[in-house]
């Protein structure tokens, strides 16, 4: 990828291509006095000089599996969420669900994350942690790292995503690894306007303006994305379906204040503002069960009422024609979400390039579930109303120290304090014909934690070597529970403390190869939900995280391949158990279990010429139960979660470009589902872009996604059925960017 004649400076070796799927992983630390060269993978040009480098490369991370996602590539791929842009990252899971709305807190019914197949993922917007500790969870439903409040992709600079443990900066939750997002920063007059149409009424409208005024530096934009009800290809007749109920419209705007006092004080002001409403359905109905359902309610063989299908094995054939018509079928609900969060970040001091900051935010989403239920006899009628209100809030304050002790050792330190509040109103019931209300589950949840971490980074020669300790503290959960049975449940508990190790490394075997290897303690507290639902008293999350890799480059071919075990002596599962009030129905219940997350990765780039480039990768990832406690013979979320998505992922890439004109072709081949859950036991899914370039200021583009109308999912839910959650079928859009 890299050419270089000289070498002066080794510091934080760590000089790669992981370069896995579509982008071009980038982790350099190997710096050189000479011009580099552009080296073009996957439409990523990457021109790497020693002042170019990544701040978290050179002063934070040491070694490690990362890929790097640049804005030019955002730009070429005209990626429209976060989640779209790393998706094809092998190692990188992106379940997604076709829609916009969700169901606040649960991820079932959202896009959920997961890295090398583990779903605790850190997401990080330039260093700030995205998630709520107060609310969060790590069993069976809860979705942790909050994917929804992430900002639009054209105010992002690049992505780093980091695949296993890589620092004790990022923490000792991260075992899965960290997305971490860098936000654009203005540094010269522009304006521009992209304008794009596509398949299903699609809009897309964005305009920004960044700029800089002697000390004063700027970036704003607005964005709106919309699109009415998409199509899929059902999976029984293989016919092109409407997935009623899914359109969706979301406005974003972004502003970006920077103010440099002097070369080493600067004061910076961020906020982000994301809103988003989504027509809501669920899932999509299984249209082979239609007339069979119809029949068996007009005769009486199946009457809902007296048959609920919570009360129904999932291999009874009623249960399918029941429950994926009546509970899909809710013409006109939505969901509302608004992400509004605020940054003022106060650069200290600037000593040899790294920053010395304290950083105060407030983070806040609010959302509302407006969802009609229909009759159980009659699914085309309403029967009731259910809402959801939540509101949750993180506030706090990062403290960053660095220095740099001489040219081989950099010490970095940290102290992060959060507020995490939530509440919620959810489930409430309507009844429109008697005009009955019913109160829903109502919660309310408060919980600080404070986090400090120290960390060395050593340069002995062609080894660079990074031990750190992190001490992490989790106050109590303050809070209660009342549920629509008016039940009360005390949501206080213990607080949580414990100091854990971490000890990264790499080794420069010369100026374009590298071996990284690392070990780092795993710690993470239970949460409210958790400990509610325990069935005994739960300790703490405790482990260790291993990762060993090696990347380079041979002449015009780039290697790479990575290996993870995260072994947890003591983590969370969910089971189920019979119901205290019903013992025909079951409730979920957490308990401790023993547990390793295993994942392989390997990847293979070849630069043909100047202008062609391709490149391959695979990934895998198992999930393995030594123990467990006090279960049901039911099958718990962990037993399922290596049926309930893909095993194996091969991406491949070919890519051309050349004087005005780009285009690439991103394949993603999923292997290994399980068809009890999926409409097959592997998908293909094609991906196309180009772009023109008119002349200096005007760009013309097209993309046209799952070229072949494939009919795939990424997520499956194991009651819902088979082909529950279906993503879109061929769809396009074409559109222009205009720059002044």
């Amino acid at each position: 990828m890299i050419s270089s004649k000289k070498k002066y400076l080794t510091m934080a070796i760590l000089s790669a291509i992981s370069s896995m799927s579509f982008m071009a992983s980038v982790s350099a630390e190997d710096v050189t006095d000479s011009k580099l060269e552009n080296y073009d993978l996957e439409n990523v040009v990457i021109e790497e000089k020693a002042e170019e480098q990544t701040y978290d490369d050179k002063y934070i991370r040491t070694g490690g599996d990362v890929d790097i996602i640049t804005s030019e590539d955002i730009e070429k791929h005209h990626y429209t969420s976060v989640a779209d842009a790393i998706k094809r990252l092998p190692g990188v899971e992106v379940q997604d669900v076709g829609y916009k709305a969700f169901e606040y807190g649960y991820s079932n019914y959202q896009a959920s994350v997961t890295i090398n197949g583990d779903s605790r993922v850190l997401i990080l917007i330039d260093g700030k942690r995205i998630s709520n500790e107060a609310n969060s969870s790590v069993s069976s439903e809860h979705n942790k790292s909050q994917i929804f409040a992430l900002i639009p992709p054209e105010n992002i600079d690049r992505i780093e995503v980091i695949k296993g443990a890589s620092a004790m900066a990022y923490g000792s939750d991260a075992t899965g690894g960290v997305i971490n997002i860098i936000t654009k920063k203005g540094e010269y007059n522009s304006s521009s306007l992209d304008v794009g149409f596509g398949s299903w009424g699609k809009q897309k409208y964005t305009i920004s303006n960044s700029g800089k005024n002697d000390k004063l530096s700027w970036m704003v934009s607005y964005s709106k994305d919309k699109r009415d009800d998409m199509k899929y290809v059902d999976r029984e007749y293989k016919e092109n379906r409407t997935y009623y109920n899914s359109g969706y419209d979301e406005d974003n705007t972004f502003l970006k204040l920077d103010y440099d006092f002097d070369e080493n004080q600067s004061l910076e002001l961020m906020h982000t503002y994301k809103n988003t409403f989504g027509y809501y359905p669920i899932m999509a109905p299984d249209y082979s069960s239609k007339l069979a359902l119809d029949e068996a309610i007009s005769s009486g063989i199946f009457n809902p009422n007296n048959n609920g299908y919570d009360k129904l094995s999932q291999d009874d054939p009623a249960w399918n024609r029941y429950h994926r018509w009546w509970y899909v079928f809710n013409k006109g609900s939505f969901t509302k979400n608004r992400t509004s969060n605020y940054d003022v970040k106060y650069i200290f001091n600037h000593d040899d390039g790294i920053d010395n900051y304290i950083r105060i935010f407030n983070n806040e989403n609010r959302y509302y579930m407006d969802r009609n239920r229909p009759k159980f006899t009659d699914y085309t009628q309403l029967d009731y109303k259910q809402y959801s209100w939540t509101k949750d809030q993180a506030k706090g304050i990062n403290f960053r120290w660095g220095k740099k002790l001489d040219d081989t050792n950099i010490l970095y330190t940290g102290l992060d304090f959060t507020n995490s509040t939530f509440s919620e109103h959810s489930y409430a019931s309507y009844y429109p014909n008697t005009g009955v209300f019913k109160h829903g589950t109502i919660s309310s949840i408060e919980r600080d934690t404070w986090n400090a971490f120290i960390q060395d980074k050593m340069q002995f020669n062609k080894l660079t070597i990074t031990p750190g300790l992190r001490y992490n503290y989790y106050g109590k959960n303050k809070g209660y529970s009342i549920s629509s049975s008016d039940k009360y449940t005390d949501y206080d508990t213990d607080s949580y403390s414990r100091l854990t190790m971490g000890l990264f490394t790499n080794y420069a075997i010369d100026d374009n190869q590298n071996i990284y290897a690392s070990w780092s303690q795993v710690y993470n507290a239970p949460y409210a939900p958790d400990i509610a639902k325990a069935a005994n008293e739960l300790e703490a999350e405790k482990g260790n995280a291993y990762t060993l890799g090696y990347n380079g480059q041979i002449g015009k071919s780039s290697f790479g391949a990575n290996y993870t075990l995260t072994k947890f002596d003591n983590t969370f599962g969910a089971f189920s158990v019979p119901s205290e009030t019903d013992p025909e129905l079951f409730e979920s219940k957490t308990t401790n279990i023993a547990s390793d997350i295993q994942s392989i990765g390997f990847n293979y780039g070849y630069k043909f010429d100047d202008n062609w480039s391709a490149n391959l990768a695979y990934s895998h990832a198992k999930i393995s139960i030594d123990k467990k406690m006090n279960t049901s013979s039911s099958a718990s979320y962990e037993d399922l979660r290596n049926n309930l998505h893909y095993n194996n992922k091969y991406t491949v890439s070919i890519n051309y470009d050349k004087d005005k004109f780009n285009t690439g072709l991103d394949a993603i081949l999923y292997t290994g589902m399980d068809d009890k859950y999926f409409s097959n036991n592997s998908f293909l899914v094609l991906d196309w872009h180009a772009n023109y370039e008119i002349d200096e200021n005007l760009t013309a583009y097209i993309l046209v996604n799952n070229l072949t109308n494939e009919c795939y999912e990424t997520k499956a839910v194991a009651k819902e059925g088979i082909g529950a959650l279906p993503m879109e079928g061929r769809n396009f859009m074409v559109g222009l960017n205009y720059t002044f």
